[in-house]
């Protein structure tokens, strides 16, 4: 999947496996990059539609200067939406470490930068 933020290096990879598709993102920090996966009961080419090229914040950004939180939708999708809930550390010798989660929301989408009921 390609970022409309070319500044973005966080990478997401989808692969159909039956009758789910995986969700791989590689989380690209300044330690070893993490990796998150999820599966979803859609077809591949039903998250290749929905994606947007950014991830639409559902919350406020939390940032104290050592921890930056928010949630995102990365995918809406007919019964739901794949979220993003983004954890960013920084450590003490000031390297940034990612500590994310991707979960699926059933019968909610992201609308107008909050999660509602479809």
């Amino acid at each position: 999947m390609v970022w409309n933020d070319s500044n973005i290096p966080h990478q997401i990879t989808l692969k159909q496996v039956g009758l789910h598709t995986h969700v791989e993102m590689r989380i690209v920090k300044d330690v070893e990059p993490e990796v998150i996966t999820l599966a979803v009961e859609h077809k591949v080419e039903d998250l290749i539609n929905a994606w947007q090229g950014a991830a639409m914040p559902i919350s406020a950004a939390f940032d104290d200067g050592n921890l930056y939180s928010q949630a995102r939708v990365l995918f809406n999708l007919e019964q739901g939406c794949v979220v993003w809930l983004v954890n960013h550390i920084k450590l003490p010798c000031g390297n940034k470490m990612s500590a994310d989660k991707l979960a699926w929301v059933p019968a909610m989408q992201a609308i107008n930068g909050q999660l509602s009921a479809i």
